[in-house]
């Protein structure tokens, strides 16, 4: 895939995650909080937040391109940033989600976890080999052995071992130093 296809993608990516997966933190964890009132387990809350944190980690580390996980982490990233320094963030922005968005844009906003999750994914994509595109891996080099025509009588060579040669007089081995 070229890089051009690459950053494309990672464009429409981070175009199409960005708000699902803010939509999903906040009902995830709305979810989480109410099951918590309620004295209840939150397993669709719970569930939610683990398939948030799948795609987070889609755009954090894929190959497809840092752009996805550099438009992603800098809306987080601001949005983390003024609901944390504003304290008191005005309350119609709030009030234009319906109930299980409210609660969970109410707990992610003052606690910090967008601002975390923005963090994260800039520093994802501050890695330069994330920019470049993959390289093909090198083709093996192929192995053609040598064809070599058989000398008669076979040449000398002094590198190889010389042929097998019966012992001394007497059938002994004289490189033992006692007779057996």
């Amino acid at each position: 895939m070229s890089n051009a296809a690459r950053h494309i993608l990672g464009v429409v990516a981070g175009l199409l995650l960005t708000p699902i997966i803010a939509l999903g933190l906040m009902y995830g964890s709305g979810q989480v909080v109410h099951g918590f009132q309620i004295f209840s387990a939150p397993w669709v809350g719970a569930g939610v937040l683990a398939a948030c944190a799948v795609a987070l980690g889609f755009l954090a580390g894929s190959r497809l391109s840092p752009v996805a996980s550099l438009m992603a982490g800098l809306v987080y990233t601001a949005m983390g940033t003024v609901l944390m320094i504003v304290e008191l963030y005005p309350s119609w922005l709030a009030d234009l989600l319906p109930m299980p968005l409210r609660m969970g844009f109410n707990v992610l906003g003052p606690t910090g976890a967008l601002f975390i999750a923005g963090i994260l994914l800039l520093t994802a994509s501050a890695f330069p080999s994330r920019w470049r595109a993959a390289r093909p891996a090198p083709s093996a080099p192929s192995y053609d052995p040598p064809q070599q025509q058989q000398q008669y009588p076979p040449a000398f060579d002094p590198f190889q071992p010389a042929p097998f040669q019966p012992a001394g007089p007497g059938g002994d081995d004289q490189t033992r130093p006692m007779p057996r």
